[in-house]
């Protein structure tokens, strides 16, 4: 979408951008809420989540100059980058969950809140 220089294939480009970006907030949600026990943490952590990813608007205003037209490479750079990020931390937070489990699966820990029954959701 950034680099392509017919106009159909950027605007066709924005489409594929905005649908992979709406699909995230979902699966973001429901990955952070299925891993926090007690409706009041899990409510916090959600309305900070969403105030986190409203920020998204206030610095891709920055991060899109006019003066960078038409390639917008600093934005589009920050855009990748971001997820770039977002995977490595979800990569990194599925792996020590998983060896939360399995630590409580061999009853070395209770993973939260005392439960012995809770796990995390991977």
């Amino acid at each position: 979408m950034g680099f392509a220089k017919n106009p159909n294939v950027r605007y066709f480009g924005v489409f594929l951008a905005t649908a992979g970006a709406n699909a995230n907030v979902p699966v973001c949600m429901s990955y952070q809420a299925n891993n926090i026990r007690g409706q009041w943490k899990r409510a916090f952590c959600s309305a900070t989540l969403v105030g986190f990813g409203s920020l998204g608007g206030i610095v891709g205003s920055t991060v899109f100059r006019k003066q960078d037209r038409p390639g917008y490479v600093p934005g589009i750079s920050v855009a990748i980058g971001s997820q770039v990020l977002i995977c490595f931390l979800v990569a990194t937070l599925t792996v020590a969950f998983r060896k939360q489990n399995a630590r409580a699966d061999r009853g070395e820990v209770r993973l939260e809140e005392g439960s012995e029954d809770f796990r995390y959701t991977l």
